[in-house]
């Protein structure tokens, strides 16, 4: 039994790791490198194909919603499957493209796709396959897109070069397909499947116990919206995906604002990646130790600093690279803890529903913010503008998540 079950939480694992390295870290993130050779072969302007992105930044966040409807349906490997299988017919329609409204539907299934195989779905498959150490995993899997991305977006720049942007949107659909196909074939939605417990699992017995469905316990999702737990998270989860976001979208511009070049500007992004890319993992420990609600507020406690530098319009490049260290600190948290907040908080029995929501509402932030804050500087000329929005909001969702966000009802483990 055992043996049986780490055979198969190891599949669930590399699974996760896969999505995360191919999905997201070869797919997803470098999609932006095609944007000047589409712009100059179908002599389109910025502004028309930022909004295809944009529209499938969206689609993405309403797709999330209804994550927990689907795993009812076709369970957690049917999810995967269609996202692959969707992502995989998306970039050989970006091959094929020939005007705007192919981008537009390529982008509308791109983001469907992406729903149903980023991180919602990611900490999902943690939750039903491990009892312990959640934390640390789904931060560990968060950091392969990271770690994806550092690795393959030189690799589809040097494609792009060689080959052009059409064949290699077609080698990024065989490889979706070749990562589709292993999915499908060697992974399963959940222990109960395979007759086995989830790893880690130590209450009971496992000789005459007929019940694997132990990783269940929480509230339904009609529980969970009657409670000020469901209402808080979505008002922190929001504001990150706004506030945070639109911070990351404006650093290197800021720089090349006060005038230097664009090497610095991308030397100023460099601590926001390696903060992004190593937290994850820290906070996903820190996570499975401390009550979640902790890791959260210190994290936007260092973000809310970055925006109070901001406030004072510096033109110093030193605190410049603080903010977008802090501004890493942001991102991380709002990416990585995220699951482990849903598990204490409202449990693993409807777990897909709620983090659905909840990745739909944070993707929705994330998808507006850079116009929010662009719409402040064109209102006034200075970014400061924002932060005296920016600052009192975030010390409210730090307040929201210190005081309103524990567990409900007795389910799941205290967030306390």
């Amino acid at each position: 039994m055992k043996k049986k079950t780490i055979y198969y939480a190891s599949v669930a694992l590399a699974a996760t790791c896969i999505m995360q390295l191919v999905f997201t870290g070869l797919i997803y993130n470098p999609l932006s490198l095609y944007t000047s050779s589409i712009l100059e072969e179908m002599n389109l302007s910025r502004t028309s194909y930022a909004l295809t992105l944009t529209t499938m930044s969206l689609v993405c966040a309403v797709a999330n919603w209804t994550l927990g409807w689907l795993k009812k349906k076709i369970n957690l490997r049917g999810i995967l499957v269609m996202g692959g299988v969707l992502m995989t017919v998306s970039m050989v329609i970006y091959s094929k493209a020939n005007g705007l409204g192919i981008l537009y539907l390529a982008a509308i299934l791109t983001g469907i796709a992406f729903a149903y195989l980023a991180s919602a779905v990611g900490g999902t498959i943690i939750n039903a396959w491990f009892s312990k150490h959640a934390g640390i995993l789904v931060g560990a899997t968060i950091t392969m897109a990271a770690i994806g991305g550092t690795i393959f977006s030189p690799l589809v720049g040097g494609w792009i070069a060689a080959y052009g942007w059409r064949k290699s949107f077609m080698i990024a659909a065989v490889i979706s397909a070749a990562a589709t196909a292993l999915i499908g074939i060697f992974f399963r939605s959940e222990p109960s499947v395979v007759g086995v417990y989830p790893a880690f699992y130590d209450g009971g017995s496992e000789e005459g116990e007929k019940d694997l469905s132990v990783n269940e316990e929480g509230l339904t999702l009609k529980e969970g919206i009657k409670t000020i737990a469901f209402w808080s998270t979505i008002f922190v989860w929001l504001l990150i995906g706004i506030i945070v976001y639109s911070i990351m979208s404006i650093i290197s511009i800021y720089v090349q604002d006060l005038g230097f070049d664009a090497a610095a500007a991308g030397k100023a992004l460099a601590p926001m990646y390696t903060a992004n890319m190593i937290l994850p993992f820290i906070l996903g420990w820190l996570a499975d130790r401390i009550p979640v609600k902790y890791v959260v507020s210190g994290g936007m406690i260092l973000f809310t600093i970055a925006c109070v530098i901001l406030l004072t319009s510096p033109s110093s490049l030193g605190l410049i690279y603080l903010v977008a260290v802090f501004t890493g600190v942001g991102i991380a948290t709002g990416r990585s803890t995220l699951p482990m907040h849903v598990r204490r908080v409202f449990g693993n029995k409807e777990y897909a529903a709620f983090i659905g929501i909840f990745v739909g509402v944070f993707s929705g932030g994330i998808a507006i913010g850079s116009t929010v804050i662009a719409a402040f500087y064109d209102m006034t000329g200075t970014y400061a503008s924002a932060m005296k929005i920016y600052i009192p909001l975030m010390i409210a969702a730090i307040i929201a998540m210190f005081f309103f966000t524990d567990r409900v009802n007795g389910h799941g483990k205290s967030n306390k």
